[in-house]
């Protein structure tokens, strides 16, 4: 028999009533936790929907790039309220220079997964004047090694092309405010679509050279040599905030691009994806041709390296690596046998309309 049954009833009480507390305060913790989480990822939802610019610029604040006001993920000239760059004014909104008096229309042609498109670009003849009035040569001291990059920097960072090429960066930026990814492939595909042709010869102390063009006249010619366009690209892809090097290849006297890419999906594992400019393909697809002086051919030499800008790099999701490699594999198989399958022809089919190849 029980001695103390009612201090024993009265423990097991307490006992259970401590059980459904501590129950209690787990339940009110799981929903602490649950209205957290989803205040938390609403919270981020609303700063990730706090809108943003293609440059980064957050809505209701003025780019870095003058005379740029962010607008609901727009960029928008607000020169009245932002400033301009150096060597222009304001009037109004906008910002003018004494190179503004003569102007045309361009419109530059670009394909995004099967879709074209094009861009509207003002090209001011005053410009053009300017930058083919600059020396494309270089006086080096005695003790002065030349370099190919010197060059490559002279015609890149040139600021008075700059100040009038930056508008096609924000046209490119104002189309995917949201994916950096989207915005080279843009610039890529513009580039790849402008036509390929050598650069004009001109008389050198009494010898016949080519002078390149730099990248703001390719857009006025529309047409340019694998140089002359991979500059321009360099430039674009640098202006939007990549990672960009130049790949030079002296044995067949050639010019791409590479843009910081995941190392998995590099060229030759340098973390540089490979980008032909002179004919529509994949962004990171460098088994393909390439057009030169010599007609179409296939790259065999090793690179020379020039880096551009250290950047950002593409995601890890771009469809283009994997297109490139379903390329590769098609293209040595037609190489090899001449002959694919019906669904080895469809996708080639399928790739050359989505990337706009010639072949």
């Amino acid at each position: 028999m029980d001695k103390f049954p009612e201090k024993k009833d009265g423990l097991l009480r307490r006992l259970n009533f401590s059980k459904d507390i501590y129950f209690i305060i787990g339940i009110i913790v799981v929903l602490f936790l649950i209205i957290f989480s989803l205040s938390s990822t609403d919270l981020e939802e609303k700063v990730s929907k706090f809108l943003k610019c293609g440059d980064g610029t957050f809505s209701g604040y003025c780019s870095l790039s003058k005379s740029y006001f962010c607008e609901n993920e727009t960029l928008i000239e607000n020169s009245s309220f932002c400033g301009c760059p150096e060597n222009f004014r304001s009037k109004e909104r906008y910002c003018i220079s004494d190179y503004d008096n003569l102007s045309s229309e361009v419109y530059l042609d670009y394909l995004i997964y099967g879709v074209n498109n094009s861009l509207y670009f003002k090209f001011r003849e005053d410009v053009h004047l300017y930058l083919s009035g600059l020396p494309r040569y270089k006086v080096y001291l005695a003790d002065e090694i030349p370099k190919r990059s010197d060059f490559k920097y002279k015609k890149i960072d040139e600021p008075i092309q700059s100040s009038f090429l930056k508008p096609l960066v924000v046209e490119i930026e104002n189309l995917y405010p949201e994916s950096k990814d989207m915005q080279a492939k843009v610039a890529v595909s513009i580039v790849q679509n402008i036509p390929y042709n050598e650069s004009e010869f001109t008389l050198f102390f009494g010898t016949k050279i080519r002078i390149s063009a730099y990248p703001y006249e390719i857009l006025g010619k529309n047409q340019g040599s694998c140089e002359e366009k991979s500059e321009l690209l360099a430039y674009l892809l640098k202006e939007l905030g990549f990672g960009v090097t130049l790949f030079y290849y002296p044995n067949e006297n050639h010019e791409a691009v590479g843009i910081k890419c995941p190392i998995e999906e590099s060229y030759l594992g340098m973390g540089y994806c490979f980008v032909e400019t002179t004919v529509p393909s994949p962004i990171s697809y460098s088994e393909g041709i390439y057009l030169g002086l010599g007609g179409a051919g296939k790259l065999e030499s090793e690179p020379e390296i020039i880096l551009i800008s250290d950047g950002i790099s593409l995601s890890e999701s771009l469809v283009d690596y994997k297109d490139a490699k379903d390329l590769k594999k098609l293209v040595d198989k037609i190489g090899k046998t001449g002959l694919l399958n019906f669904f080895e022809k469809s996708k080639m089919n399928y790739l050359r309309e989505k990337y706009g190849l010639g072949y």
